[in-house]
């Protein structure tokens, strides 16, 4: 901006004074429509604004802001996020709504912004964005409750933001807690918190007893835990492994690329095919690297 007015400033004392420049022996600028230099550079710096402003704002990543219409991880990231929190987003039966900024994740967005005291546009801005990856707030608006070292015990019959938060972290590990189809379950110390509690303790090498204290949230935010899919194919027990037949009547049984439903759908197999588990985990059957189905819907053979 200081260029630009400095610029400014010397063509107006160009056009007062009268200085003029010959530029017929440039070949590249002899048609230009320039009055002085400093009128060219004026225009060329203000062309030089408008094309970078343009290119910012044709392009989500450098903007930051993703509305409805848009597609990609950017906004596959933003459906986890609020999918993690309990706000209700379908990806369809064969996974294709994942990363499509359609009516669902709008709404979504809407409900979180709502939750979180922010402006209600239904636009994932910077702001947006950093509230559901856990940021500061930024507005005086109400911070989500973040349990400190002293904060008591949870365990079950517990509820609350709390509680709520714990699932969170959970699950973006990669373990599985079920919200229910109403989503009644965020905020409840459920059996399927205790279990992924449990298997997360395990995992990261702590007393084992399904009671969300210090040392659990500590190692939780730490990230001490290994990584969810080296999570998900813990040995299991030999009597777990083998050849499995798939029943599911009619309908196909989707494969998902983790151990929950949490997960991107990856494929579809059809009732009756056979497949060989090498592992299984809370209810889901590891059946290839990064590929899982629900053990409701297969018969050992």
């Amino acid at each position: 901006m200081d260029i630009l007015a400095y610029t400014y400033g010397y063509a107006a004392h160009e056009a007062e004074v009268g200085i003029t420049y010959d530029f017929s022996e440039i070949n590249l600028w002899q048609s230009t429509p320039w009055r002085s230099l400093s009128h060219g550079l004026l225009l060329t710096s203000l062309s030089l604004g408008l094309i970078a402003g343009t290119v910012a704002i044709a392009n989500p990543a450098t903007a930051q802001t993703l509305r409805s219409g848009m597609n990609g991880e950017a906004v596959a990231e933003v459906q986890t996020l609020l999918r993690n929190q309990g706000f209700p987003i379908a990806y369809g039966a064969n996974g294709a709504g994942r990363g499509r900024f359609g009516p669902q994740t709008e709404q979504a967005v809407r409900n979180f912004q709502k939750r979180a005291g922010l402006s209600v546009d239904g636009i994932v801005g910077p702001q947006t964005l950093s509230r559901l990856r856990g940021g500061g707030n930024g507005t005086g608006g109400p911070s989500p409750a973040r349990p400190s070292s002293n904060a008591r015990m949870l365990g079950p019959n517990s509820k609350g933001d709390q509680v709520a938060e714990l699932q969170t972290l959970l699950r973006n590990k990669g373990y599985s807690i079920s919200y229910g189809a109403d989503g009644s379950g965020r905020g409840v110390y459920n059996d399927s918190t205790i279990n992924a509690v449990r298997r997360f303790q395990q995992d990261a090498g702590i007393s084992v007893d399904g009671i969300a204290g210090p040392q659990t949230f500590a190692a939780l935010r730490g990230g001490t835990a290994p990584a969810p899919a080296r999570a998900a194919a813990a040995t299991a027990p030999s009597g777990s492994q083998g050849q499995y037949r798939i029943n599911t009547q009619t309908r196909p049984l989707n494969v998902r690329t983790g151990p929950g439903e949490q997960y991107s759908v990856a494929t579809t197999l059809a009732h009756g095919t056979v497949v060989n588990v090498i592992g299984q985990t809370n209810g889901w059957a590891q059946i290839a690297p990064g590929r899982y189905v629900t053990t409701r819907f297969i018969q050992k053979m």
